[in-house]
């Protein structure tokens, strides 16, 4: 009995764990799609070369509200975007079902 309320435990304050950190990092999922193409040039610019960044890899933040807040991807090149990610899978599945259709797979 004592293995179980033991486990509870953990699994319970990991738990919460996780879901505070999804909340406070996902709270709104609009920040990480705020890109435009330029962003999104130089995003991939510095992804395929990163010997070529010159400038600081540290985010650009700002105070609102009395608290610490950091610029959206659209205005800081060092920022977490999904754009990115979600475009490139979604190119891997067009051209995975092409490539599986044209084999008549």
């Amino acid at each position: 009995a004592e293995r179980c309320t033991y486990g509870e435990r953990i699994l319970g304050s990991s738990s919460e764990y996780v879901q505070s950190n999804i909340t406070r990092y996902f709270s709104d999922p609009r920040y990480y799609f705020q890109v435009n193409d330029q962003y999104v040039r130089n995003k991939l610019k510095v992804v395929m070369f990163p010997f070529l960044h010159r400038r600081h890899w540290t985010r650009i933040s700002e105070p609102v509200g009395g608290r610490l807040s950091y610029k959206p991807p659209i205005y800081d090149i060092n920022a977490p975007d999904l754009y990115i990610p979600f475009m490139a899978f979604g190119t891997y599945v067009v051209l995975a079902g092409l490539s599986l259709g044209l084999n008549g797979k």
